[in-house]
């Protein structure tokens, strides 16, 4: 059973799990990161991919700026960050790592 916290955590980062037809790609900036721009950028186009194969994919980008609880409700220790279900991708990656990931999540079904 979840405990208050716990339970008003989870109420805080339901947003970022797929509830719709689509999956999610959430990014999380912030103005002061140097690479946030280009993991959004590879975001972009690693679901512009799977979109021309019918699979529809939304990169949704969450700048801590103006939700700075979101870092601790994740225990994010660096930006950019990338979640996709229940992974992670901390860091710069490329569009291939985040294509892998999406495969993974999606032949796994843990979304």
């Amino acid at each position: 059973m979840m405990q208050g916290n716990e339970l008003a955590r989870w109420n805080m980062l339901e947003e970022f799990f797929n509830t719709s037809e689509s999956y999610k790609i959430n990014v999380f900036t912030s103005s002061s990161c140097t690479f946030c721009n280009e993991a959004l950028e590879a975001a972009q186009e690693a679901a512009r991919k799977f979109n021309r194969l019918n699979l529809p994919i939304e990169v949704v980008e969450t700048s801590v700026d103006e939700k700075p609880e979101v870092i601790e409700a994740l225990n994010a220790i660096a930006l950019p960050m990338i979640l996709i279900g229940n992974s992670q991708i901390i860091g710069l990656p490329r569009a291939e790592d985040i294509e892998q990931v999406l495969h993974h999540t999606m032949l796994t079904g843990i979304f």
